[in-house]
Order: C-alpha cells, then sequence, then structure tokens
C-alpha cells in the first residue's frame, strides 16, 4: 500500500464504527448501507497528511469504481473530495480485496456514463443532484496499473 503514515480515524461517529468493523470482517459486518454494499475509501489528508477512510457505495465495472462526492447531497463537497483532488493515489477494500489506484474526475459524457451506473446501483443519487445547488463531482479509481 503506498498510502503511508498515521491512520486517524473520523470524528463522525458511524463512520469510524462502520470502518471498523468492515476492516475486522473483511467487509462481513459493516460492509452495507442501506442493504446496499459499500467499499472502504483509503485517502491522505490533505491538510493533516494523515490516513483517512470512509465506507462510500459501491458502483463498480470492469475492475474499476466510481465514488459520488455526494455528501448525501449537502450543497457542500465532502472532506474526502479535497483529500482524493491533492493526493488522487488511494486504497479501495472491497471485502476483503485491497487494492491501490488512481482517481480522476470524471466530466462530459463519461460522467454522464458512470451517473448511470451509480444511479442504477443506489438511486439517491439523482435525488442528491437534484436537490443540491452544486455539481456533485464523481471520480473513477482506476488500478494504479492501468491508470492512465
Amino acid at each position: 500500500m503506498p498510502l503511508q503514515g498515521e491512520y486517524e480515524p473520523s470524528p463522525t461517529s458511524w463512520v469510524r464504527e462502520q470502518v471498523a468493523q468492515y476492516e475486522a470482517s473483511d467487509g462481513e459486518q459493516g460492509g452495507t448501507f442501506l442493504d446496499l454494499p459499500v467499499i472502504i475509501l483509503t485517502t491522505k489528508g490533505v491538510n493533516s497528511g494523515k490516513i483517512r477512510k470512509m465506507p462510500l457505495m459501491r458502483v463498480a465495472h470492469n475492475g474499476s469504481y466510481a465514488v459520488a462526492a455526494s455528501n448525501g447531497g449537502a450543497d457542500q463537497h465532502p472532506a474526502w473530495y479535497h483529500n482524493v483532488v491533492a493526493h488522487p493515489l488511494v486504497e479501495v477494500q472491497d471485502r476483503a480485496a485491497r487494492q491501490d489506484m488512481l482517481a480522476r474526475e470524471l466530466h462530459g459524457e463519461e460522467k454522464a456514463k458512470w451517473w448511470k451506473r451509480a444511479d442504477a446501483t443506489y438511486p439517491p443519487f439523482a435525488e442528491y443532484r437534484a436537490g443540491t445547488g452544486r455539481s456533485i463531482p464523481l471520480f473513477i479509481l482506476e488500478p494504479v496499473a492501468e491508470a492512465h
């Protein structure tokens, strides 16, 4: 894993608890949100430099993942968004599998195509986009060896 440093658990209790359950059980516990599968995204903090972890909806296709910086439809980006922009090398844990990945923000037709996949996986994404004045960023996470 290229991300090295001190892990700082989230100050948000449900995030901290879900990450701990997920990691301790390879996703057997804490592996879902609203009965839908999640992954754990590991990033390097843009300000602290510490390792940060966040459960996010599992949107996968052909070995890549998409993550939506939806923040539940809030009007501001989630903290992890800034981490990924500053440090695009991330790790994804999908059940027991861990993989180094490179994040790239999507735009245009590619973003629209991945939004269709994301909406099919987790329908509230469409509601989040409709309910906020910001354009919700969508990233593709590609295996490091295949990223471009």
